[in-house]
């Protein structure tokens, strides 16, 4: 059979097109609006835990990048830059106090901001899009703060996880922990066996009293992507 070398040739260019590579890197660093280095700021893959933070010189690396990708910068509580990947693989953001800069190494765009939208959350619920935009890497960084009556302290054995209101009848408050159905006596189980960043979902009960002596101290029931699937 004779091969078509026009044809073939078609074929490739049409696929570099369609189908454009996958798995590269984007690379980059962000600036202050006196184009010095903003060190831990948290960017990551819209729709995903892909994050990483900004290192000492304001430098970042994202791996498994692909054209179709969206990058969110967490610039402040209230906004974020966001821009889509397209063909860039390394980038200088620079963040003002109104909008900021994208250098492609080509061509600067000064955008804005986007407003991070206020959600209705449940006071004693934290979802996954406030557990994204965290930079938690334990369980205890990820609650600490975040929902009013959880307390996180320092004792012989290390940090333990206490909820306000809870009746102890043993010298151990710590609540009783869920995971995926599966229940966790300590925090510090939890912290070893589950990674912050396939936690979909933490719900802290107050009431414990539908688990029991073992609810006496509250309940923190976690759901992670192993029961919940992909989120989108």
């Amino acid at each position: 059979m004779r091969l078509n070398l026009n044809r073939l040739t078609g074929l490739l260019l049409l696929s570099s097109v369609f189908f454009p590579s996958f798995g590269g890197d984007l690379k980059g660093v962000v600036l202050n609006s006196k184009h010095k280095p903003r060190k831990e700021v948290k960017l990551w893959r819209k729709n995903t835990m892909d994050g990483v933070m900004t290192d000492s010189k304001g430098q970042f690396q994202i791996a498994g990048i692909t054209p179709a990708d969206t990058i969110v910068i967490a610039v402040s509580d209230k906004l974020d830059a966001v821009f889509p990947v397209k063909d860039m693989t390394n980038v200088t953001v620079t963040l003002d106090k109104k909008y900021y800069i994208l250098d492609n190494g080509v061509t600067q765009d000064k955008r804005d901001y986007v407003k991070v939208a206020k959600s209705n959350y449940n006071s004693n619920v934290l979802v996954r899009e406030q557990i994204v935009r965290s930079s938690a890497t334990s369980i205890y960084e990820l609650l600490r703060g975040a929902i009013a009556g959880v307390n996180v302290t320092y004792g012989d054995n290390g940090q333990m996880i206490s909820i306000r209101g809870g009746n102890s009848l043993s010298l151990d408050s710590e609540p009783l922990f869920i995971v995926d159905g599966a229940q966790y006596e300590s925090s510090s189980d939890v912290d070893a066996g589950v990674s912050v960043n396939d936690i979909v979902r933490i719900e802290v009960l107050k009431d414990g009293s539908a688990y029991g002596m073992k609810g006496a101290n509250g309940v923190i029931v976690i759901t992670t992507l192993k029961t919940n699937g992909t989120i989108n």
